[in-house]
């Protein structure tokens, strides 16, 4: 039989077609694509380590897999070039900052705090070295990470300034400076008290050779900073957080990732 085909029949073709093209697009699994979030990750270890998978990682594992609506990736950045690769847009967020980090006239928004960790001292054991040798930092030579905001140096992050002022020389590793520290070519290492203690862990020789200290420079308060015009809102993400909160999996992705919880 030939001709134009019934009202009904075009009509029921038509809308079988939308859903096969629905179904194409989206493999049965949801009416709409998720819409991607590029989050800024630089080494930071251990939330992002160059030796492997870090926090940073499983943290947007546990945001994919709590909810459709986006799709958070990472994407590489470094600690200075942060701030300039998130306002040209080569991503949208970044997770495991702070405001107070260089951002404060930044076209960001804050979401809440999530996770604390801080930063401590570490200088090589030995006889008459206690707590009280990291009282008075003046006169010390102190190794720190380049890129990084220090309290006791006012958050001022240039290595020259940290140089001149506080005798402070700036590298690209955490582990190197703790080494360091230990075969005396710096009275003191600065570090993330969460890198230390995993670090640390997994070398109980290096462990003995080290005094921590109690005085932390400063606590962390780690929330994900988001680009103002970004797809999502810290306010969307400050929900998701609430929900992972009540539900334990923020708590139980540190204790697996094996850092300090609040």
């Amino acid at each position: 039989m030939t001709g134009r085909p019934t009202r009904p029949t075009a009509l029921s073709t038509a809308w079988l077609l939308f859903l096969l093209m629905i179904v194409g697009i989206t493999g049965g699994s949801s009416a709409f694509a998720a819409t991607t979030i590029k989050v800024g990750a630089y080494e930071f270890p251990p939330y992002v380590s160059d030796t492997g998978p870090g926090v940073t990682q499983s943290f947007l594992d546990l945001l994919n897999a709590n909810q459709d609506e986006f799709r958070f990736e990472p994407v590489a950045t470094s600690p200075q070039r942060r701030y300039e690769d998130l306002e040209q847009g080569r991503f949208d967020a970044i997770a495991f900052e702070s405001l107070a980090w260089g951002w404060e006239k930044r076209p960001v928004d804050a979401t809440r705090v999530f996770l604390r960790d801080a930063e401590v001292f570490v200088a090589k054991a030995g006889p008459g070295v206690d707590q009280s040798f990291f009282n008075a930092l003046d006169g010390k030579t102190i190794l720190g990470r380049l890129g990084y905001h220090y309290a006791f140096a006012d958050f001022n992050a240039d290595p020259k300034y940290l140089e001149s002022q506080h005798r402070m020389r700036v590298t690209v590793t955490h582990e190197g400076n703790v080494r360091n520290v230990v075969a005396g070519r710096a009275a003191l290492a600065i570090v993330t008290r969460s890198f230390l203690n995993r670090f640390l862990k997994s070398d109980p020789e290096l462990a003995r050779k080290l005094l921590v200290s109690e005085r932390t420079d400063q606590i962390y308060e780690h929330t994900i900073l988001v680009r103002r015009g970004a797809p999502v809102s810290t306010a969307w993400l400050n929900g998701l957080l609430d929900r992972l909160d009540a539900a334990g999996k923020l708590d139980a992705l540190w204790n697996d990732s094996g850092i300090a919880t609040r």
